[in-house]
């Protein structure tokens, strides 16, 4: 039951990401430049999650505890942005399905190689003819959807 309620939790986060990056590239738009929507998405997001803090049950870390982090643990900010600010320029000009089929792509096949290796203790998940022949699919179905 577990598998298909976090089944069910990634296609609701998989059917906002296109609103996301719509609206973010509207943003944009309205305001002038793909940095200032990039700022004004993050800063919204980044209110969102201080309330929680301010007002929930979970507490931040301490200074002492964060420095202690591995730093690629800290990474998912700035790879947040770099997303929010590629998806606000490029579903502009490639549309959301493609830019959408893109990413899922995109991150097939970056996650193939983690489950691999099982990087940052991801329990390991040997690449394999079926899961590329699933990502191979998918790069044509991409394609069909860039070409036509």
């Amino acid at each position: 039951m577990e598998k298909v309620y976090f089944s069910i939790l990634g296609i609701c986060a998989g059917l906002a990401v296109p609103f996301q990056a719509i609206i973010n590239a509207k943003l944009s738009s309205e305001v002038g430049h793909p940095l200032i929507a990039a700022l004004i998405s993050f800063g919204g997001g980044f209110l969102v999650f201080l309330l929680f803090m301010l007002f929930g049950p979970v507490k931040f870390p301490s200074i002492e505890q964060l420095s202690s982090f591995n730093p690629v643990l800290l990474s998912g900010g700035l790879i947040g942005s770099c997303f929010v600010f590629a998806a606000i320029v490029g579903v502009p000009k490639l549309g959301a399905t493609a830019w959408i089929s893109l990413i899922i792509a995109g991150q097939l096949v970056m996650s193939l190689v983690l489950d691999h290796y099982g990087v940052l203790g991801l329990p390991i998940k040997m690449i394999n003819l079926y899961r590329v022949l699933g990502v191979f699919l998918l790069f044509t179905g991409t394609y069909l959807i860039i070409k036509f």
